[in-house]
């Protein structure tokens, strides 16, 4: 099985990248979500960012530039991640160390939502609900943002310049990377749906 996921995710395909990536995605995130509900105290991780202890704008318009650049954050750690592929000498394809860095984060995504530890929270909701509230996707921006870095992950995944084969690890320079036109595409789309999301986050944190 995770030989076939690793498969996918290295394809060719960006279609085929972006919905395995997808599906594992929403089965990780969710899963995390439940388990961390049942073993963690809710608001277990909330006030543990530092980063996240910056004054918000009473602008829409400033504080969805504020969401959106904080987020580029975790858009710079997935390029960075990305700049490094890794397969085994059978394989076809490098697979793409920014997949390490894009679930890495929605795991923490997960347990944040599984133990009700976002920033702005009221008082925490039963477990359904907190499912549940994930899809409204007019005045929740999680997925919004989600989707965005998974489409983003699924558009750089063949850009690494370090490339490990076995035991052997090769370099190549930046500018013998190239992106398709539908990864262009996908990058695209990626960083409308984060900016999406940071309106989405930016009005329901000025309306509260």
């Amino acid at each position: 099985m995770l030989n076939f996921i690793r498969k996918k995710l290295s394809g060719n395909s960006v279609k085929q990248r972006i919905i395995f990536s997808t599906l594992l995605f929403l089965t990780l995130f969710f899963s995390v979500a439940v388990i961390s509900y049942y073993l963690l105290p809710d608001g277990f991780l909330k006030g543990k960012n530092p980063l996240q202890n910056w004054q918000t704008s009473a602008n829409n318009f400033v504080l969805t530039l504020q969401i959106f650049f904080y987020n580029m954050l975790s858009v710079l750690m997935i390029f960075f991640g990305s700049l490094f592929g890794r397969k085994k000498e059978k394989e076809a394809n490098y697979l793409s160390l920014g997949y390490l860095a894009f679930y890495v984060q929605i795991c923490i995504n997960g347990v944040v939502l599984g133990t009700w530890s976002f920033a702005a929270a009221d008082t925490a909701v039963p477990l359904i609900a907190r499912i549940t509230h994930s899809f409204d996707l007019v005045h929740k921006a999680g997925l919004w943002e989600m989707m965005g870095q998974l489409l983003i992950t699924c558009a750089v995944a063949h850009i690494a310049t370090v490339l490990t084969n076995g035991k052997e690890t090769v370099t190549r320079k930046i500018k013998d990377v190239h992106l398709t036109t539908a990864e262009k595409i996908a990058l695209t789309a990626g960083f409308a749906l984060m900016l999406a999301g940071a309106i989405i986050e930016s009005i329901a944190i000025n309306s509260l």
